[in-house]
């Protein structure tokens, strides 16, 4: 298991100078590192994320990425791999990795207000580079993608933070709309049919 990193990543002197004044006591070292299960299920149930590199002239740079739930894989509680489609043909975050491979992802779960933020080192791979990889990655929770694949993000995780539910809103899809509809449809209809 690999030591959690946050602490060094997300902390330091000017924060814990901050956070000393306000009087916020965050722990200076928090053990060993992995995703746990509840980490994994949302990253698993995700339909996007926001992904940050680092640019050439040090400035952070986030991009969205999205798929059906499922496309962001969790092969062992300390890694991440999903397949990038074709996009804006910019490659920003692309050549970012492929100079400096820190990244942090940041996965929002609406309806169950949670938040999740998780820093690695990324790689980029070519999808005929490990075939079956590409194959097992095509597989996107239910679907399975035929598209072009671009290349394969890896991402060997070192730190993550799930950080409190606070002001974020409840947001539902229209599948979980149409779900929750359904149940109301089939009521009806059966009153209807008592009529």
């Amino acid at each position: 298991m690999a030591v959690n990193q946050y602490p060094e990543i997300a902390f330091g002197a000017a924060v814990r100078a901050r956070q000393e004044e306000v009087g916020a006591n965050h722990p200076r070292e928090t053990g060993e590192f992995e995703l746990t299960p509840t980490d994994i299920a949302q990253i698993r149930r995700a339909d996007h994320f926001f992904l940050s590199t680092v640019t050439e002239s040090g400035w952070p740079y986030v991009q969205h990425r999205g798929g059906p739930a499922g496309f962001v894989h969790v092969p062992t509680p300390t890694s991440l791999a999903w397949v990038d489609f074709p996009g804006n043909r910019h490659y920003v975050s692309t050549g970012n990795v492929d100079r400096d491979g820190r990244v942090c992802l940041f996965f929002i779960d609406y309806p169950r207000r949670a938040r999740l933020k998780v820093f690695g080192h990324a790689r980029v791979l070519e999808p005929d580079a490990d075939p079956d990889l590409t194959d097992e990655l095509r597989r996107m929770g239910e679907k399975r993608y035929a598209g072009r694949v671009e290349r394969i993000f890896l991402v060997d995780l070192v730190a993550a933070d799930a950080n409190c539910t606070k002001h974020i809103s409840p947001r539902w899809d229209r599948a979980h709309i149409d779900g929750l509809t359904e149940l109301y449809r089939r009521e009806l209809d059966e009153l209807r049919m008592r009529e």
